[in-house]
């Protein structure tokens, strides 16, 4: 499983280099002061790694909207981890940016409850939904851990760069509300070529994304990154199964 996890992650790291470099010289070349710029960067950078991974078959989208993720539990991890030291790359690298992220707002518990309630509200309909059985599926026990660290570390990324940066920024020019807003709707346009193009599965996609991006872009307002956080990742791992090879 690691030997071939190891070749997966490889495989990916190939097929992504040439447009992250490319998005790491556009990112360096952008001065500071334009702190919009840079944070479009990453985003247009992240769509790409997100998007890149359906194609060597590390994730597929049903039009249910159910998420199958690859049954290599070394991959599902390796992946979750990279993105937590991204996050940690992206503090050191640009400051001006991590200091837009509110972490935590009021009472840090109450927000994480209530992110947590908001997670279960969007994935258990779904869940029950999609019809999913556990015990019908091989390895499903083996395979959760490791998706357990995907879904909250990859989403620890993501939440950063929408509910943090974005919504951060956009707080500093308008009201919350609007701010959240906007976040919740870029977040469900930023999965616009995925749902269109990459999968082809159109509006039950969009529908789902913009249900999500509005809760957690909401939470993010009241309660911060974290909340939205274990939201996030709370409704993916709820609507995750293993990848069919």
């Amino acid at each position: 499983m690691i030997t071939q996890g190891m070749v997966a992650l490889v495989n990916y790291s190939i097929h992504l280099t040439p447009g992250l470099l490319l998005f790491g010289a556009w990112f360096a070349l952008t001065p500071r002061s334009m702190t919009a710029i840079r944070i479009l960067i990453l985003l247009a950078a992240f769509v790409l790694m997100r998007d890149a991974m359906t194609p060597l078959r590390m994730w597929a989208l049903s039009d249910d909207v159910q998420i199958a993720f690859t049954a290599n539990t070394f991959v599902l991890a390796a992946l979750g981890g990279l993105s937590l030291l991204l996050v940690a790359g992206l503090a050191w690298v640009a400051p001006d940016l991590s200091r837009l992220v509110v972490w935590s707002k009021g009472n840090c518990a109450v927000g994480l409850a209530r992110g947590l309630a908001v997670g279960c509200l969007i994935g258990v309909p779904l869940r029950l939904y999609q019809g999913v059985d556990t015990q019908a599926i091989h390895d499903y026990w083996v395979w959760l851990p490791g998706m357990v660290v995907l879904a909250y570390g990859a989403n620890a990324l993501e939440e950063v760069l929408f509910r943090g940066y974005l919504q951060g920024y956009l707080e500093q020019q308008l009201t919350p509300l609007r701010a959240a807003l906007i976040s919740g709707v870029a977040f469900a346009a930023c999965h616009a070529f995925l749902a269109l193009s990459v999968t082809q599965l159109g509006w039950p996609v969009l529908l789902f994304t913009l249900i999500e991006g509005l809760a957690c872009a909401l939470l993010r307002m009241r309660h911060g990154v974290l909340a939205a956080t274990l939201a996030h990742g709370t409704a993916i791992l709820l609507i995750a199964v293993p990848l069919v090879a």
